[in-house]
């Protein structure tokens, strides 16, 4: 036995295709006529009251007692889209939940209720980017804490490559890609160095002891740690940057 998909009865197809396009991109996989099922899976049926055998007036297309739903990675991008769509009807406007997921829900033309919020790798990655453990993170996500860390796992191998030699997450700083193309593709000649020179951190890791990064040294954090921060740091948030890059350092050996 194999559960294959959600069919859903449409009044207007052509009216659901323009919805569920324009909002979430879907296109039709399968056409059959009065029903066409779509690339993520979801199936839409026309006169599904003549093809079920039972009266058109007993259809019940606003009942408020399932809903479809959909998770996105850039959960603003989608309530741009929503925005550029006034008529499509809001049963509420976003809300961040308990487990600190941002969603909201809407109803399609014919009033099936669905919800779309971020996914919630995304709200652990956002927490780990803020310095949160993996324990912090499981009990504010409400989630186990071997799912989180699955979802750890993926975030450092998602982003080890933007990391730099010191565990600073180059990807999440506004001047990557801008004003430094990342410390490993300038070799440590990053834009706040003495002109000509590579950062102290990287020349000591790489040129001095040839290791892959400072995860690798018994002595991290050392001295030259200490000497090479941002000057717009105070002590307590210099301490807490250190400890993440730390531990950033520690995830990736």
């Amino acid at each position: 036995m194999k559960y294959r998909n959600t069919l859903i009865a449409v009044k207007d197809m052509s009216a659901s295709l323009k919805f569920y396009r324009e909002l979430f991109g879907l296109e039709v996989a399968v056409d059959l006529g009065w029903c066409k099922t779509l690339t993520c899976g979801l199936t839409l049926q026309e006169h599904f009251d003549e093809i079920g055998g039972f009266p058109a007036e007993t259809m019940k297309y606003r009942s408020n007692t399932m809903e479809l739903y959909f998770e996105t990675e850039d959960f603003e991008g989608f309530l741009s889209l929503l925005d550029a769509c006034p008529e499509v009807e809001r049963l509420h406007e976003p809300r961040t939940y308990p487990w600190l997921q941002r969603g909201i829900h809407i109803f399609d033309p014919d009033g099936h209720l669905i919800e779309v919020s971020e996914s919630m790798y995304t709200v652990a990655c956002r927490e780990f980017q803020k310095g949160a453990s993996l324990e912090e993170t499981a009990k504010l996500t409400q989630h186990p804490l071997e799912v989180v860390q699955t979802w750890f796992e993926k975030y450092q191998e998602s982003k080890s490559a933007d990391f730099s030699v010191c565990g600073t997450d180059c990807g999440a700083c506004p001047c990557h890609g801008t004003m430094c193309p990342g410390c490993d593709a300038c070799r440590g000649r990053v834009f706040h160095a003495p002109e000509g020179k590579a950062c102290p951190i990287y020349e000591c890791v790489i040129s001095g002891k040839g290791l892959k990064n400072c995860g690798e040294c018994a002595m991290v954090p050392c001295e030259i740690w200490l000497n090479t921060r941002d000057p717009k740091y105070s002590d307590e948030e210099f301490a807490h940057s250190v400890k993440n890059r730390v531990q950033a350092l520690k995830a990736n050996l």
